[in-house]
């Protein structure tokens, strides 16, 4: 056993007992001799663990259990990062855990005797949900709950196309896309698995029915790191944009992407995206700086689109 994992060892060892364990007690255990046992403790006393030690035939080594938590020694950088971090969140109304957060990173600024104040961080959202963050707290603490118990969850959703529907759901996972907090849950009503949207939750109550996991549920198989995978097939796109080159390569719109420099002023743009919609919105948000290239449906729905749009205002 190597000098790391011996220390790592030895603080297993003292943090499950509440009595001093003897020199001879800990060599024997980690196989080793009294003189590194000392070490170790030499070790552990300088990386911040606090080690009572007594003498007698009741004495060795035991562990100031209020000081498990290292009292490390944070460089400048590491702690301002600490600082900003904080006041990030505290800013984020996408964060559901800040509350925890704040309590666990102010014992450890406590710890190490920082007395720094919190400059807050100018975050601006320009689309900020309607609902208020308190509302959405509690259906994201409730969801938390019913994951953690295993526990049916009753909700009525608005779907989007307007209409309030009951649901009787076995949530598994809640997460964030696009700025949005959803939950990934066995949905009743349709006997599979579904993507609910936190804020067109309008009512829930929290059954007392419990709900066994699905043996072979694959978080893998519905979320990847584009968002949700079952919310529709993907489609290839490819897009010719002008004057637009700086702004498209700050993001990543879907799967696949890829810009190709056709001169100065135009680069032809594709990617895998999903849902025909958004796809089509997508589009129109790029104005008359984008012309489809394909796909043939894509050129047709976009036209469509626009004619309607013309057809308001005549």
């Amino acid at each position: 056993m190597n000098r790391v994992a011996a220390c790592i060892k030895l603080v297993q060892i003292l943090s499950a007992s509440n009595d001093y364990i003897s020199t001879k007690e800990l060599a024997e255990i980690l196989d080793t001799n009294a003189r590194n046992i000392r070490e170790y403790i030499k070790e552990l006393e300088v990386a911040g663990y606090v080690i009572q030690s007594s003498l007698g035939i009741y004495g060795g080594y035991k562990l100031d259990k209020s000081f498990v938590l290292p009292n490390v020694k944070l460089e400048d950088e590491e702690l301002d990062s600490l600082y900003k971090a904080s006041a990030f969140l505290a800013n984020s109304n996408e964060f559901m855990e800040y509350e925890k957060y704040q309590a666990s990173i102010g014992k450890i600024l406590a710890a190490i005797g920082s007395k720094k104040i919190v400059t807050p961080i100018t975050m601006i959202d320009r689309f900020p949900l309607a609902m208020d963050k308190n509302k959405l707290q509690e259906r994201y603490n409730t969801i938390e709950e019913c994951i953690s118990s295993q526990i049916k969850l009753e909700i009525n959703y608005t779907s989007q196309g307007g209409k309030s529907k009951l649901h009787i759901i076995h949530p598994y996972k809640q997460f964030l896309y696009n700025g949005s907090w959803f939950v990934l849950a066995f949905n009743e009503t349709i006997n599979d698995f579904g993507y609910f949207k936190l804020n067109r939750i309008d009512s829930f109550y929290k059954t007392r029915n419990h709900f066994t996991l699905i043996k072979s549920f694959d978080e893998a198989n519905y979320l990847d790191g584009f968002g949700m995978k079952q919310n529709g097939e993907y489609y290839h796109i490819e897009l010719e944009l002008e004057n637009l080159n700086t702004a498209i390569k700050e993001r990543i719109y879907g799967k696949n992407q890829e810009i190709e420099v056709i001169d100065n002023n135009h680069i032809k743009f594709s990617c895998d995206m999903q849902n025909k919609s958004l796809i089509v919105s997508f589009v129109l948000s790029l104005g008359n700086k984008c012309k489809v290239i394909s796909p043939e449906w894509l050129i047709d729905d976009v036209k469509n689109s626009l004619w309607s749009m013309m057809e308001i205002y005549e």
